[in-house]
């Protein structure tokens, strides 16, 4: 079986050996890569996170394992900055935790268009807001940005209400469920959420505004689906 997939975890297993985590264009992978942290393997580049590689795999009776893998693009240059390196342990973390196999199709383009424009120096916030929001649609918790969630009306927006899933405009806002945000704001979310992933160079945002959306994401998801997220705590150190 041969995939090309970008790897988001390593885990050591054994004493050289690893299983590694895969998302491919079509699903998620596990397999286990043998040998691959001893300091002559061959293989060792091509299961690197954050690396998309091309791998030949064997499937036998304890599941998949790595024959051999071919380094397609090792994204190093967004590992050389503070901000790139959080910015790839959140994008990391949550697609770990928030991608089922079923869902990599959905988001496979995504990470590839993250991780590129890390690597080609695209403000690294900008990217992973942009990452979550089509990580948000892909499992089914995207939000309404094109109309009011509560009447339709498309016009006088003034308010999100994430137990409502979307905008909420001013005839509509009730003050114990909807939460007021600037003009500005309610224009990046509807941005963020109408974007595709060749859309993700162009446009960029302040670290400070994307990161209280961020952290407002962050809680939307953890009540919506009960998933977590540490590293965004990383990514206000270093913001």
């Amino acid at each position: 079986m041969e995939i090309i997939g970008i790897v988001t975890r390593l885990t050591p297993f054994k004493e050289k050996d690893a299983m590694i985590n895969v998302v491919g264009a079509d699903r998620t992978y596990s397999f286990l890569a043998r040998g691959v942290l001893g300091i002559a393997s061959k293989n060792m580049a091509s299961v690197q996170p954050f690396s998309k590689s091309r791998f030949l795999l064997t499937k036998g009776k304890e599941g998949l394992s790595l024959r051999s893998g071919t380094l397609i693009s090792p994204y190093a240059k967004a590992r050389e900055s503070l901000n790139g390196l959080t910015a790839l342990s959140f994008i990391g973390e949550l697609t770990n935790k928030a991608i089922e196999s079923e869902e990599a199709e959905k988001v496979f383009t995504s990470l590839d268009a993250a991780l590129s424009n890390i690597e080609a120096g695209f403000h690294p916030l900008t990217i992973v807001l942009l990452y979550f929001a089509a990580v948000l649609k892909a499992i089914g918790y995207g939000l309404e940005v094109t109309k009011c969630v509560i009447s339709g009306q498309k016009s006088d927006i003034t308010a999100i209400s994430y137990l409502d899933g979307g905008f909420v405009a001013s005839p509509s806002f009730d003050a114990l469920r909807h939460q007021k945000r600037s003009e500005r704001q309610l224009k990046i979310l509807r941005q963020i959420f109408l974007a595709k992933p060749e859309d993700f160079n162009r446009v960029a945002f302040e670290s400070g505004e994307c990161l209280e959306i961020i952290k407002d994401l962050s809680i939307y998801l953890q009540d919506a689906a009960g998933i977590k997220l540490k590293s965004i705590f990383l990514l206000e150190k270093s913001s």
